[in-house]
Parts: C-alpha cells; sequence; structure tokens
C-alpha cells in the first residue's frame, strides 16, 4: 500500500474525526499519528484482503481513543470517604457559596431599585425579557437597557473600587 498517498489523502478527515471525540488538538493529533502508525504495523494482515481504508483508519482511532479514555479514568483519583475529608468539603462548599452571596448582595447594593428588580427577575430568578417586561409593566426594550446599565454600573463600580484597593 501506498501509505504516503493515503496519508496526504485521509490525514485530515482522520483527524477531524478525532478532534470530534476528543475535542483536543494536541491529542487529536497525537491519535491521528498513531492511527496510521499502527495501520502501517498491521499492514500485513489485511494486505490481501479489499479493505476500505477510510473504515479502518477511523475503527483504529476510535479504539486509541476508547484506550486513552480508559487510561484516564483508571488514573482518576477514587473519591475519598473519610468523614472528615467529606465535611471538609462541604464546609468549603459552604463557604464558597457564603462568599458569593455577599458579593451578590454587594453588587445588588449599588443599584437603583429598577435595576434591582431586574436583574433578580432576569439573572437570580432565570426569568425571560418577556416575562420580566410584564411583570414590572414595562417594555421589553426597558427591561434590555435597563439590564445592560446595571451591570455596566456594578463592572465599573468594583473594577474602580478594586483599583482604589491597589493604590492603597
Amino acid at each position: 500500500m501506498d501509505w504516503e498517498k493515503i496519508w496526504i489523502d485521509h490525514w485530515k478527515e482522520i483527524y477531524i474525526y478525532v478532534f470530534l471525540r476528543v475535542r483536543h488538538k494536541q491529542e487529536s493529533e497525537d491519535i491521528t499519528q498513531e492511527t496510521f502508525i499502527n495501520a502501517i504495523r498491521s499492514e500485513e494482515r489485511y494486505i490481501e484482503q479489499s479493505v476500505n481504508i477510510i473504515a479502518l483508519l477511523k475503527t483504529i482511532a476510535k479504539n486509541l481513543i476508547i484506550d486513552r479514555w480508559r487510561k484516564k479514568q483508571k488514573t482518576q483519583q477514587p473519591l475519598s470517604l473519610e468523614p472528615e475529608l467529606i465535611l471538609t468539603d462541604i464546609e468549603s462548599d459552604l463557604e464558597k457559596k457564603i462568599v458569593q452571596n455577599e458579593q451578590v448582595a454587594y453588587a445588588l447594593s449599588l443599584l437603583n431599585e429598577e435595576q434591582k428588580k431586574v436583574i433578580v427577575l432576569r439573572l437570580l430568578q432565570g426569568m425571560s425579557i418577556k416575562e420580566t417586561a410584564y411583570l414590572m409593566g414595562n417594555s421589553e426594550t426597558f427591561v434590555k437597557v435597563t439590564q445592560f446599565r446595571a451591570i455596566k454600573k456594578v463592572k465599573d463600580l468594583m473594577k474602580q473600587e478594586f483599583l482604589q484597593e491597589g493604590l492603597q
């Protein structure tokens, strides 16, 4: 078989096939290269048969992806079932949530009443623009503009505070 021609004709198709499954450029390149190497090494097994080279390459690539996935699964650390560590994780998560809630409360305190209402309804309660406009008795455009201005105001004020803290 003319492997140079096969490589030139099909490397991109195999690379895309691999990339769509692993979503990582370097790993996709490695697996694509390994696919062709494995195909060349095992050439004697299928040289006498009429084989669909694309199907063969994709099968090899799929098996390499599965092998890598299995290796990754084996190397991951198992979850610890020690009560102290579980409680530490729970406490850490709780602390993060408390800090986030404090940050949200602070950000809301920087806004006027209409802006607060829009942010709470849209971002915290997950309502659509249409639902928010209906509940507030305003237009959808009003909700969009108010949300935009509220977010910009919080960003600008927090950026100012951050810069001031850095100067002190």
